[in-house]
């Protein structure tokens, strides 16, 4: 990497090298069996160069084509941005834990073992469901070096866990997933289980429903689906491009004084955890709504000084692409209700845990209209039944305006780390 940095040098004022190794091992099982076993191990570089103040880039999976590498980056600099950025000096990293040997250690035998289970257990209690089961170990090295000094090297390890169990009956179709995904070991097996029996339980009664507005919760599963907007409008990017609807909203109240989120690289064995970004910035929590506050938007370093305005260490990025502003862990506070006492308040109304896409929406404005993939019926309080073919559509911003109330036990939802919300009114479609 000292040799490429020195090579781009030789015809750039600046230049970063930044380089990924992985190793990833895959046990996928299929209708009820063990499908396949997958390994593979990979490296690339990529190469960013600042020559006559403009941003060139390339990147190489063949650690042999180095002058290949930098020729392609110098000569994409005559096409490329001007850079509005300096490259990061070494500073002060935080110590975040994104990685466990307990994953390192895990072999395909356990993995094996693990996916057994999961489908003995669930065929056991319901021998009409087939199970799909995808067990997944990442373990990778990541290395940024740059010519202002910066040369840091971290690991991190992913252990994600899915489970699909469906059942296909004449004129039915029923199929709940869960997943459990994190930078630390975890047995899944039983939890996930649990979750999946309890839905099969609830859903064996098929109900309906008339449309109209309807108080609706939205699990931890499905809040990505309410969140999905946000995530854009805070997007430096697009703020820059004055696309985003919160563009000129900083330090507004645009939700509910109940809500209040961060951006947080350093949160403990997140999905997205990491000691600094992609661009060798010190990881850090960044507070993103605070009571309902607009507090920040998310930069990385070129569309902090095109903003000018400082990074936020939200430059994501892998070997091949350069980097662009994202959330990392998206943390939402939890709040004083428990989801049996949400279900309770309600006379008539939904729960929606599984969605399938975002329908014909304007998804950057907010807007959805998504067919229920997994909703129940909820009457005095009590579940009733699984309703099918049923839509919700509504606005994210207006709902997340009027909670009734959130919950106080949060989940993982990829990298989204949220309890489960109680809306007061949500269009439902029967």
């Amino acid at each position: 990497m000292e040799e490429i940095l020195e090579m781009a040098l030789s015809k750039a004022e600046e230049a970063e090298v930044y380089h990924e190794e992985f190793q990833n091992t895959t046990v996928s099982f299929q209708a009820n069996r063990l499908k396949a076993v997958d390994c593979s191990v990979g490296e690339g570089t990529g190469l960013r160069v600042i020559k006559n103040g403009k941003i060139g880039f390339s990147s190489i999976t063949n650690a042999e084509d180095v002058k290949f590498l930098v020729n392609s980056a110098l000569a994409a600099s005559v096409f490329g941005q001007n850079a509005c950025f300096k490259f990061p000096r070494a500073s002060e990293i935080p110590r975040v834990e994104c990685f466990d040997f307990a994953v390192d250690s895990t072999g395909v035998e356990k993995m094996i073992e693990e996916g057994e289970e999961v489908v003995r257990i669930i065929t056991q209690e319901f021998p009409s469901f087939q199970c799909e089961v995808e067990i997944n170990k990442t373990l990778s090295k990541t290395t940024i070096l740059n010519s202002s000094g910066l040369n840091f090297t971290y690991k991190k390890s992913i252990y994600a866990f899915f489970v699909y169990a469906f059942s296909v009956k004449e004129g039915d179709f029923l199929g709940i997933e869960e997943e459990g995904v994190s930078c630390k070991y975890h047995e899944w097996t039983i939890s996930l289980v649990e979750k999946i029996i309890e839905k099969i339980k609830l859903a064996q009664k098929r109900v309906s429903i008339d449309s109209g507005l309807y108080p609706v919760i939205f699990t931890s599963k499905a809040m990505p689906l309410v969140l999905s907007s946000l995530k854009r409008g805070i997007n430096g990017k697009l703020v820059y491009k004055k696309v985003s609807p919160l563009s000129f909203k900083l330090n507004e109240p645009i939700l509910s004084p109940e809500v209040t989120i961060v951006d947080d690289a350093t949160f403990p064995y997140g999905r997205a955890s990491s000691p600094i970004d992609g661009e060798g910035i010190p990881s850090r929590q960044n507070k993103v709504i605070e009571k309902g506050v607009l507090k920040n938007f998310l930069y990385d370093l070129q569309t902090a000084g095109l903003m000018q305005t400082q990074t936020t260490a939200n430059g994501l990025r892998e070997y091949d692409c350069l980097p662009s502003p994202s959330t990392t862990n998206l943390i939402v506070s939890p709040g004083k209700v428990s989801f049996e006492e949400m279900v309770e308040d309600i006379r008539e109304g939904v729960i929606v845990d599984q969605v399938i896409g975002a329908g014909q929406s304007n998804v950057l404005m907010g807007e959805f209209s998504v067919n229920l993939d997994l909703g129940f019926k909820v009457v005095n309080g009590k579940i009733k039944g699984r309703l099918k073919n049923v839509m919700a559509s509504g606005n994210a911003y207006d709902l997340l305006r009027n909670v009734v109330a959130i919950g106080k036990k949060p989940e993982f939802s990829g990298s989204i780390f949220t309890p489960p919300f109680y809306f007061k009114k949500v269009h439902i479609a029967g």
